[in-house]
């Protein structure tokens, strides 16, 4: 390789940007500009003070901060490459994958209630699996909206050396946490449905403690899942769920009428455990740094997590109260309430799955770069799109709930379905809008005060509840979560608002345009 030498005060000044060192010659040196070869070049300039050891030194960091440069561009380019797809097509397919699964989730609870009957064994199974849905929504999905931004912003050598350790060590937290409920569970039962019968709140005990061990399984998941989705490849996490989903299906086909409520209890575990099990081989078979000596890695986590825990803790436990309010009304009411909200969860999920989810990486790489502009663009066209889903999904699940009629499917429950299902309709509305204000708060690394807003939306939420209840029974707290919803949706829209607005401000060469103001025609 042939270089241009040029000496004026100084022989040779040779940049190695990513190391800093400098080659330098005696003052008053003559102006010579000549080509010569890397290995020549100590031997044309002997008065220059070079050499051959300072040279090749020098020629080994420009190699090293080369080879740096096409490792980042060749990482640049698979991450736009990655990017490209999460567009419609990804989106519809994300969508369709969700949707699969959860009409088979839904398919398994409604044939464990059409066997079981809408009664005390129903209800003590929805019951035991209180636990595991608490440590679900309020620390798996916070855990879920802070490890994909942080492994998506790391290299991939950097993702698979921080993906195991975070794997094994948040098992093993889950693990110790399954033996400590399983002592706990008598408590815990008798304080969150006093209203079962002594023979109801034993069975939920024990079902409990079968369902906890699921738990396990949702922390492996939940770090697998990130990592897929840091590396643009969302498919396959939801393509597990479906095959598990499919065989959990089979196993209470199989066996629900010979083995009975155990049985389903069984299943809700492997519908967790099945599918981290699915993703493990993403770990790679690469060896990795140790577990308890990667302080930076966990305190990184930590410090991401910490503001959340507790408001999650606070804000996506309202099932609880739902389910010791219900515990007091007639037996099946806990069982056909849970299984509305189940539903409408569903129809939110499937949205957030195909508009939110392949999102976040893209989201948090933008605020990354601090390109605002884009990022109000991205965020804005999504809210369009769910605000036009949610109406359609509700259009959709009462759809549904009239073929079933017209087919005489579980007629004597179905006209209380649809009434729950008009009253928490907000669900639908602002649900997916809700959780893409959420994580666009995430993506630019603010917590803090998305986790205010939902605390004092959920406290009113409380008291809306506890009078929904007196004033309409099921029908009164449906509508009072739909209410909840509609308040969040304003307070968290109205918030990001004003922060991005106030980033475009500062932002050069950026157009100032509200969140919610007609987006351009312009490619996302």
């Amino acid at each position: 390789m042939q270089v241009r030498a040029t000496l004026r005060e100084r022989a040779v000044t040779e940049s190695a940007e990513m190391s800093g060192a400098r080659l330098s010659a005696p003052r008053g040196a003559c102006r010579l500009t000549i080509g010569v070869d890397d290995k020549t070049l100590p031997r044309v300039f002997p008065s220059c003070g070079i050499d051959a050891l300072t040279w090749s030194r020098e020629r080994r960091h420009r190699e090293r901060f080369r080879g740096r440069e096409r490792a980042m561009a060749g990482e640049r380019q698979r991450e736009q490459l990655g990017q490209g797809g999460q567009g419609l097509g990804l989106g519809m397919a994300l969508s369709s994958l969700t949707a699969i699964q959860l009409l088979l989730s839904f398919g398994i609870q409604w044939y464990t209630i059409a066997r079981l009957g809408a009664g005390p064994e129903t209800d003590a199974l929805y019951a035991g699996a209180t636990v595991l849905q608490l440590f679900l929504v309020a620390v798996m999905e916070p855990l879920s909206s802070v490890l994909i931004p942080l492994l998506s912003g790391r290299t991939e050598a950097d993702r698979r050396g921080s993906a195991r350790p975070l794997c094994i060590g948040l098992t093993t937290l889950a693990g110790m946490l399954v033996l400590i409920i399983a002592v706990i569970a008598p408590l815990f039962v008798s304080l969150l449905v006093p209203g079962f019968s002594d023979r109801t709140r034993a069975l939920t005990v024990e079902l409990m403690r079968i369902q906890v061990v699921g738990l396990i399984g949702a922390a492996a998941f939940t770090v697998l899942a990130a990592l897929s989705h840091a590396r643009n490849r969302f498919l396959w996490p939801a393509g597990a769920l479906v095959v598990c989903s499919l065989v959990g299906c089979g196993l209470l086909w199989l066996g629900l009428s010979s083995v009975g409520v155990r049985l389903a209890a069984w299943v809700q575990v492997f519908l967790w455990c099945g599918p981290a099990l699915l993703l493990v081989k993403g770990l790679g078979a690469e060896p990795s740094r140790p577990l308890l000596l990667d302080r930076p890695l966990w305190g990184e986590l930590w410090d991401r997590l910490r503001p959340l825990l507790f408001s999650a803790a606070y804000i996506r436990t309202g099932f609880v109260v739902d389910r010791f309010l219900t515990s007091f009304l007639a037996a099946g009411s806990l069982v056909i309430f849970d299984l509305t909200w189940r539903v409408l969860a569903a129809m939110v999920r499937i949205l957030n799955q195909g508009v939110v989810t392949p999102l976040v990486p893209t989201l948090a790489t933008l605020a990354g770069r601090g390109a605002w502009s884009e990022f109000a663009q991205l965020c804005r066209a999504r809210l369009w799109w769910l605000g036009a889903a949610g109406p359609t999904a509700l259009v959709t699940v009462l759809g549904a709930v009239t073929f079933a009629q017209t087919l005489d499917l579980w007629n004597d429950n179905l006209a209380t379905f649809r009434t729950l299902v008009l009253a928490g309709s907000g669900v639908l509305f602002f649900g997916g809008i809700n959780h893409l204000l959420v994580n666009a708060f995430y993506a630019e690394g603010e917590s803090a005060i998305p986790a205010r807003l939902e605390i004092l939306t959920t406290t009113a939420g409380l008291a809306l509840k506890g009078l929904g209840v007196l004033a309409g029974g099921l029908t009164g707290l449906a509508a009072a979560i739909s209410l909840q919803y509609f308040l969040s949706c304003l307070l968290l829209g109205g918030a990001l608002a004003r922060r991005v607005t106030a980033r475009l401000r500062t932002s050069p060469n950026a157009p100032v345009a509200g969140m919610l103001a007609a987006h351009s025609s312009r490619p996302l």
